[in-house]
């Protein structure tokens, strides 16, 4: 069989048996030109670069067997219902053979002395690495099997792979520029399935069998939609239903095994995947001040791609972008308690990244998302609190069970106890909850009146193990507050940060923030999943605001980047003769807070410039004081050929910087992750890092870092002073300075491939959704 070769991968998918071949129907999971090409029984799905192509021909295999044959312990052996037992077969469970062949002649494996394929289905499910086998030249094949019972879904048969190969002395590998690939198949019921013989039932099995199914619709063993769709197939003499029954009536199986057996043949109506329920309080690009934006959209979107149902709740803020939010409409209007009142409060739903949408409005008299602002007010945390139990109610209203609710950081966190201790009686019985804490520093402190107001039993969660926080002076004499993110650390099923590094630091008093005891108290359930970027939204090859696109592979684009950046900033390009690339351009791109490092920062500034180096801010200081130094030194700066700082925020500047600087300065005090490196690495700019947090899980030092050569992407430094700073900085100078073609042919394609896409933390998330079902 001939598949469709595109970009570098084709792939087939089999089952032979003696039968004749059945064909089924087949749609491609990622966007791209599609085609589909039919040739008398064979069909060919073919998609743009980022997708595979895939054939699928799909029969169960059926083994003829005599008596005296050792059967494998996985067959079912079955006898002829109309015989005296001398006759006997085994039949065996479908399988998918898949056939995979890569051809690396012009890919980053080419070369490679061997090859593996990393393959798994479902959202990586029974992941394996296959070795392959070279057919000629740089093309290599190999094959991997599925059992059918391992389908997530029946009716569809998802696949994923890499490749890795071994290029002289390392490991390399091939993941699609991070996208890894994804192709799908749908399986169309009875034509790429083949049943079994039809049995030849007496009328009177079929009579007595329809009265059971409803019997235990009577008694509510099953819903109306199973009982329905048993009633149906037993009406049509389902082989498969009969013969259970009439294994579990020869058995004399009491009601619940028999009711569980016959509810196998209507398991397509159970959930096809894990639904899950976002509630936030920033989403990008809609509702962003910082990171958490991006995590929470670019997480959803990683998951909804593996089939599961995503969905966000969000506060319906009066300065939202609505022009990035589609199908804007009002869906409902609740009365949700707060205290003596019943705030009336409407809901909208709209899609935004492709994700559903709800938005929380409540019309009172507090007017909570009516600031113009998402934070900065002084009463956020009754806002958000409110916020917490009105998404609770709008979740009841739907009368649906969600998997999951992942809470993101003090402003949702409360959902956790709400949940627990009010929500889950009134109907939200079988669904766990998720608290990811982004940012440790901000937890969001009320006066323990609140407790009564959302309605939760003051006595109860006023409590040094539960919400009282006691490890800081509360806003009223002689009484602690309560603390939002200490409750849904205290509630939450699990808990997790945003890097591995970061889960270690919060245990240690200068890095917790006063909930280090707490951690260690629920430390069995607590754990860092590293955060990922979007490789659709963060890709330098289609950023609408770059002025030209590039690639590891074409670097010319990040040049023009370059031009353009410092003639739209007012500062002048100077290549040199030694040096075609001009001067280095140092970049930072942040908010101007303590966190941040602001010290560091202003040095580092002033050391990059004497080291003959320009440099670009991009940032705004929420601290007067702060704001006015930064405004001094951009009046320094401002006439002069060094430095050019931008005060405030601006998301499409922040992609022409990262497009066109060779560098990027991060000398944070402390980084629960960051997604600024992630990012710069992407567009093959290059981060100087203070090793704290995520920056210490994703960036390695190229001259000292303990891991091997190409997995080394930047310059880092320990120390929190200046001169560790002023180190760092010269050192990336300089080797920029001295070493232009390994930077440009070496250090920066290296970055660039690098994979810190969703891929992986994802699936991390998911297995832990799982563990909580």
């Amino acid at each position: 069989m001939q598949a469709a070769r595109l970009g570098g991968i084709e792939a087939s998918c089999r089952a032979q048996s003696s039968r004749k071949m059945s064909m089924i129907s087949m749609r491609p999971l990622q966007t791209g030109v599609v085609s589909l090409l039919t040739e008398g029984n064979r069909r060919t799905l073919e998609t743009s670069r980022r997708g595979a192509s895939i054939m699928a021909v799909v029969h169960p295999s059926v083994l003829w067997a005599q008596p005296e044959m050792e059967w494998n312990e996985h067959d079912a052996i079955a006898h002829p219902v109309n015989g005296d037992g001398s006759v006997a077969v085994a039949i065996q469970e479908p399988k998918y053979r898949i056939q995979i062949c890569m051809d690396c002649s012009t890919r980053v494996l080419n070369g490679a002395e061997k090859m593996w394929a990393h393959v798994g289905h479902s959202g990586w499910k029974d992941s394996q690495d296959m070795e392959m086998t070279r057919r000629e030249g740089e093309v290599w094949v190999c094959e991997y099997k599925v059992p059918a019972s391992r389908l997530k879904n029946f009716s569809h048969l998802e696949l994923q792979l890499a490749f890795k190969g071994w290029m002289g002395d390392h490991e390399r590998w091939d993941n699609n520029g991070g996208d890894n690939w994804t192709t799908a198949v749908e399986l169309s019921m009875g034509r790429g399935l083949v049943t079994g013989p039809k049995l030849n039932a007496p009328r009177t099995v079929i009579s007595i069998l329809l009265l059971r199914i409803q019997q235990f619709m009577a008694r509510r063993m099953l819903t109306q939609e199973q009982g329905a769709m048993l009633r149906t197939l037993a009406w049509s003499k389902d082989f498969e239903l009969l013969r259970l029954y009439q294994h579990a009536h020869s058995n004399k199986y009491n009601d619940e095994a028999m009711l569980d057996s016959l509810k196998t043949r209507c398991s397509m109506l159970q959930r096809p995947g894990l639904h899950v329920v976002h509630i936030a309080a920033e989403m990008a690009p809609i509702a962003k001040v910082g990171g958490l934006a991006d995590v929470v959209t670019s997480l959803a979107k990683a998951h909804q791609s593996t089939g599961a149902m995503v969905e966000v709740v969000l506060p319906k803020y009066d300065c939202i972008k609505y022009h990035d939010v589609l199908e804007l409409t009002q869906l409902t209007t609740l009365q949700v308690p707060w205290g003596e009142e019943m705030v009336r409060t409407v809901v909208w739903s709209g899609i935004t990244e492709g994700l559903p949408v709800y938005f929380i409005e409540p019309t009172s008299k507090h007017a909570f998302f009516w600031r113009g602002c998402f934070y900065g007010e002084p009463d956020d945390a009754a806002r958000f609190l409110f916020f917490s139990r009105a998404a609770l109610e709008f979740l009841l209203w739907t009368g649906q069970q969600p998997d999951v609710l992942h809470v993101h950081d003090w402003q949702s966190a409360c959902v956790a106890p709400l949940l627990k201790e009010q929500y889950r009686a009134a109907g939200l019985n079988r669904t766990g909850v998720v608290l990811t804490i982004h940012n440790i520093a901000f937890q969001g402190w009320l006066s323990p009146d609140y407790l009564t107001i959302a309605g939760l039993d003051r006595d109860k969660l006023y409590q040094p193990d539960k919400l009282m926080d006691d490890s800081r002076p509360g806003f009223h004499p002689h009484q602690h507050d309560i603390n939002l993110l200490r409750g849904g650390v205290v509630y939450a099923d699990c808990v997790t940060t945003v890097s591995p590094t970061y889960a270690k630091e919060v245990f240690e008093p200068s890095f917790g923030m006063g909930l280090e005891g707490v951690l260690a108290l629920h430390e069995h359930k607590f754990r860092g999943v590293l955060n990922g970027i979007d490789h659709e939204t963060w890709d330098p090859a289609t950023d609408p605001s770059l002025p030209a696109g590039f690639s590891a592979d074409n670097l010319e684009g990040k040049m023009q980047c370059k031009m353009a950046l410092l003639q739209e900033v007012g500062l002048s390009f100077q290549p040199k003769k030694h040096n075609p690339g001009g001067r280095p351009i140092l970049a930072i791109v942040t908010r101007l807070t303590e966190q941040k490092g602001l010290p560091l920062i202003v040095h580092g500034i002033r050391s990059a410039i004497l080291r003959g180096a320009q440099v670009i801010l991009l940032g705004s200081a929420p601290n007067p004081e702060d704001h006015a130094l930064f405004e001094q030194m951009a009046w320094e700066f401002g006439k002069g050929d060094d430095a050019r700082l931008v005060l405030r925020y601006d998301d499409a500047l922040s992609h022409r910087i990262y497009g066109g600087a060779d560098m990027i300065l991060i000398p944070s005090a402390f980084e629960p992750c960051g997604l600024t490196q992630l990012i710069s690495l992407r567009y093959g700019t290059i981060p100087i890092v203070r090793e704290t947090g995520g920056l210490a899980d994703t960036v390695h030092d190229v001259a000292h870092s303990a891991i091997l050569e190409q997995d080394r992407n930047g310059f880092t430094f320990q120390g929190s002073n200046e001169k560790s700073v002023e180190v760092a900085v010269g050192r990336a100078v300089d080797a920029y300075f001295n070493g232009w073609d390994w930077w440009r042919g070496t250090l920066v394609p290296r970055a660039m491939l690098q994979d810190w896409s969703w891929s992986r933390s994802a699936q991390d998330y998911l297995d832990l959704y799982h563990s909580l079902r």
